[in-house]
């Protein structure tokens, strides 16, 4: 998308500053909103476009919003919820320590809840002063001025003198707003609209890549079948609602017995579609994801009480120095200036009409 936007020369750095980052995620997010509409009427169940529909509709908007927007508004409940997507995300990708530290906040705020711990109301109700932002800050400048082999006592005395810049109106902060990359963001209003577009455009592009793979190459995907309650604990419950099925030779068909185009659906975001009577059954709950996912809490909430009762246990070291060192090669982004925009009249309405008509 970055090269279709800016231009086929231009390549995205592997480590791109924030605010790079920013701009990228929020004209996609802008550009899903313009051409969401015509490409759900076109596309249902293809794997590629559940995995793009679900970045552009939960991912994206997650990553934008939780610190920016839930965190710092107050909105506590949101906040939590967010936190359990985000770990979600985690353990889709499979980030090792990325999938503890949210279970670990998790774990204390239903803790606090469960013995009605007072430490919880002032979270609720202050949740915006809790930030580690000021950490994070001293942790840059910490980094920024000292190199890897930088004993302890010279960290020491290098944090001392950040502390006291600190306390300088005219040293610290007129640092941090003259050198942070953030300071160098200066696109318009135009430009963020022209990007946008040509953003939707790429969007439109991918979905009709994605159209015209659907009838070449279809990607086959196996889920277990949905269970039911045995006829033995039907019984017990009331009756579901029975009708007959002449043709099929079945005089008491249930409704699971028919396809999905004879009773409404609930098609969640996850990608997997129910009848809403079934739905409503399973308790609003996908029994797909609802396993994965509690899987997924005992696997990682027991690595963690293993790694905290063995601090000194060193497990995988290798792989984490092969994947530091991986890192420290990528070419880093160095460049803080605009990336120049070409004005040229927009061909998103023109994309739309040729994607519509597939």
């Amino acid at each position: 998308m970055y090269s279709y936007i800016f231009g086929e020369r231009k390549v995205l750095p592997q480590n791109p500053k924030p605010w790079r980052i920013n701009l990228l995620l929020e004209i996609s997010r802008s550009a899903w909103k313009e051409v969401s509409t015509a490409v759900e009427a076109s596309l249902c169940k293809d794997a590629e476009y559940l995995t793009l529909k679900d970045l552009f509709d939960n991912t994206i908007p997650l990553v934008l919003d939780i610190y920016a927007v839930l965190f710092r508004s107050g909105d506590f409940e949101a906040y939590l919820e967010s936190c359990f997507r985000v770990w979600t995300i985690f353990l889709k990708f499979s980030r090792r320590n990325y999938t503890k530290a949210p279970l670990m906040f998790l774990s204390d705020i239903f803790y606090w809840e469960l013995n009605q711990h007072p430490i919880l109301g002032t979270i609720k109700a202050e949740l915006p002063k809790f930030s580690d932002s000021t950490v994070e800050i001293f942790h840059s400048f910490l980094r920024r001025g000292t190199q890897k082999h930088t004993d302890a006592d010279q960290l020491i005395k290098y944090g001392h003198y950040i502390n006291l810049l600190r306390l300088d109106s005219s040293g610290f902060r007129e640092n941090f707003a003259h050198t942070s990359s953030w300071a160098k963001y200066e696109y318009s209003v135009q430009d963020i609209t022209q990007l946008t577009k040509k953003s939707a455009c790429f969007l439109l592009q991918c979905f009709s890549d994605i159209y015209t793979r659907v009838f070449h190459h279809n990607l086959l995907i196996s889920l277990p079948l949905q269970t039911y309650p045995s006829s033995s604990k039907r019984k017990h419950e009331e009756n579901f609602g029975t009708f007959s099925l002449t043709a099929m030779n079945m005089p008491e068909a249930q409704l699971w017995h028919l396809p999905l185009g004879f009773s409404p659906i609930e098609v969640l975001s996850c990608g997997h579609t129910y009848h809403k009577f079934c739905y409503n059954n399973n308790g609003s709950k996908c029994l797909h994801c609802l396993a994965f996912l509690q899987n997924g809490i005992d696997e990682h909430v027991q690595s963690l009480q293993e790694s905290l009762l063995n601090p000194d246990k060193k497990k995988n070291k290798k792989k984490k120095t092969q994947a530091k060192e991986s890192e420290e090669n990528n070419p880093c982004d160095n460049d803080d200036e605009i990336e120049p925009i070409n004005y040229r009249t927009s061909s998103l309405e023109k994309a739309l009409r040729e994607f519509q008509s597939q």
